[in-house]
């Protein structure tokens, strides 16, 4: 048998194809250059990975049982505190501190139903009802003031057939000192939220 022989030609091919196998696993296990973007990214992901209170808004009977199970799950991965903060807007006609009745059973029952999902979940909740003028402020104001990590809220467009958020979602999206994550009911929920919003926006203006 004839000894190999190693030419110059081929000397060169087969450094040529070394070095392209050197190319394939170094870009294989290069690691993506960190960006601007990237890091604001790993940034909120390990915020919202230590939150430790999740601040849940409510509107009329916008309250989705599955965003309350999900703040649940949540507050209990995370060992967090979770609120449940009840808005009841109050028209400019009527004090702020007026006396109404029926949206105040209206927010009683709504929160029991919260404290009774969150129950299922292992999970002690907080709630509290607040009478504002504006709903969006009011929701940053206690976010500032309880120290909310996590703003879990619903959206519910003020027209049908929009998909623009509510002016509600729109002002803590742009002024919430912490992350906000957003639930938008299915559209046949949507239909049945936004008429009992209606009603509790015709007693809120009967002012009874």
């Amino acid at each position: 048998m004839e000894a190999a022989h190693m030419t110059p030609e081929g000397a060169i091919i087969a450094l040529v194809f070394a070095m392209s196998i050197i190319g394939v696993i170094g870009w294989m296990l290069h690691l993506p250059e960190e960006t601007p973007t990237t890091l604001r990214v790993a940034r909120a992901v390990r915020h919202a990975e230590r939150a430790n209170r999740i601040l849940v808004p409510v509107q009329g009977t916008a309250l989705s049982d599955r965003m309350i199970a999900l703040g649940a799950q949540m507050a209990k991965a995370r060992e967090a505190q979770m609120e449940v903060y009840y808005v009841i807007v109050i028209p400019w006609t009527l004090p702020i501190d007026a006396d109404l009745p029926k949206p105040e059973a209206i927010a009683k029952d709504e929160l029991e139903r919260a404290s009774r999902i969150a129950t299922r979940y292992g999970v002690p909740i907080e709630t509290s009802v607040a009478h504002v003028r504006e709903p969006g402020p009011a929701i940053v104001d206690e976010a500032l003031r309880t120290g909310a990590d996590i703003i879990l809220m619903g959206d519910i467009p003020e027209r049908p057939g929009e998909t623009r958020f509510s002016a509600t979602t729109t002002y803590v999206f742009s002024h919430a000192p912490c992350e906000v994550i957003l639930d938008r009911p299915a559209l046949d929920h949507m239909t049945r939220e936004r008429a009992e919003n209606q009603r509790v926006g015709e007693l809120l203006r009967r002012g009874t």
